[in-house]
Formats: structure tokens, sequence, C-alpha cells
């Protein structure tokens, strides 16, 4: 029997994050959640982990549902108390719920699963050749994500679309721009994306495979805890 647990960089639980990875887990698996910004007002929040100009963001939400932005060196230290803490308490698999990219991140004993890793080295190797378009959330993030996505060829595109917006028009306007400047795949590079933006961009008319960060992990990650 696994003990997991999903750490988010915001408030937890996050489910629609979880989700997806959860359906290719053993039904004996027991599952716990945390997250950084567990237990803080959304000012809290923001003074101890926003956003600081001129540094890497990311972006999560807080239990009433609204988004909020976060520097990512300040959410990578908040980060491994957590995984430190899940050892603690018996978990065996610690699975961050982000994708972004945390130099230094370590458990001792736990397999520690980092969507970034997995997500990247997925797309180099079953979509070797083909042009990727990638989504990232914000704007300020593009530069992070083509250091991200460098080793990757041809070189990827980029474009941004929060999976927290009202309504889903920038993403489906991000994946017509994709699709009309070559891309034949699209990637969701942010946990926040799930089955429903699929959903979404495949009644929008879009035919091209969409992959989001949950379903790759769930898919690599089950078969190794069966």
């Amino acid at each position: 029997m696994h003990t997991l647990t999903f750490l988010t960089i915001g408030q937890s639980p996050r489910p629609d994050l979880s989700e997806a990875i959860q359906a290719h887990l053993p039904a004996t698996a027991r599952v716990r959640h945390a997250g950084v910004l567990d237990g803080l007002s959304r000012r809290e929040a923001e003074l101890r982990f926003g956003a600081a100009e001129g540094g890497a963001t990311l972006l999560s939400r807080l239990a009433d549902g609204t988004s909020v932005t976060l520097d990512a060196e300040a959410v990578g230290a908040g980060i491994q108390p957590l995984v430190d803490q899940a050892e603690v308490t018996g978990a065996d698999v610690v699975v961050l719920l982000c994708t972004g990219v945390f130099p230094g991140l370590r458990a001792r004993r736990a397999r520690l699963v980092e969507p970034d890793a997995l997500v990247t080295g997925y797309v180099g190797t079953a979509l070797r050749g083909s042009r990727v378009g990638i989504v990232v959330p914000l704007p300020e993030q593009v530069a992070e994500a083509r250091e991200k996505w460098r080793e990757i060829t041809p070189a990827p595109l980029f474009t941004t679309a929060s999976p927290y917006a009202e309504d889903d028009l920038a993403l489906c306007a991000a994946a017509r721009t994709h699709l009309e400047a070559g891309a034949d795949t699209l990637m969701l590079d942010c946990m926040g994306y799930g089955s429903r933006h699929r959903q979404v961009l495949r009644a929008a008319g879009v035919t091209a495979p969409v992959l989001t960060p949950g379903a790759v992990v769930g898919a690599v990650l089950g078969p190794l805890l069966s």
C-alpha cells in the first residue's frame, strides 16, 4: 500500500490538479494533500510569497477560488519543508502539483515526483520531431519556459492563457495561434490545465493532440505503483 502526498504551491486540497493522476493510482493508495499557502490569508500569502519584480513567477489558486501570482524562488523554499513533513508523516511518494522548475528540491527516502522533468522528458521522447505549441499561464513566464524547453527540437512555439480565467477565449485563441503557425501538438504547461480544458479545445474544433501535465504524470506514475 502506497501513501502519497500531493503538494500544491497554492492552498490545498486541489482535486482539480490531482484527479488526472489519481485516476491512474491503485485503489489501495492513501492520499494526503498539503499546500505552501495553507492557513494564510491572501495578504499574508502575497507578503511572504508574492511575485517579485524581475523574478520568475508562478500562478496558483487560493481556497476561495481566486488566483495568485507568486515568486518562484520563495515558493521553492516553501516546498522543501512540506516534502520533509510528508516524509515524517509516512509518505513514500510525494507529488508536486506544479510544472515549475525547483532546483535542489530533495527527498530523503520517498519518491519525489517533479512534473517539469516528467513532462519535458515525455515530450522530448514520445513526440520527437513534432512541432509543439506550448501554452503557459502568464506572459512573464515565457522566458523561463523557453529555457525549460530548450532541448526540444524543433524549437517549440509559445503563447499564454491562464487556466483560471473567467472564460476560455484566451485558451482557444492561443491554440489557434499555435496551429496556424504550424504546431501539430499542444502542450498546456501548467497543472491548472486539465481534462476540462482539453474538452473546451475539442468543442472549439481543435483536433490536434492536447497534452496536460496531470495526464502525463498519471500515465507515467501509475504503473510504477501498481
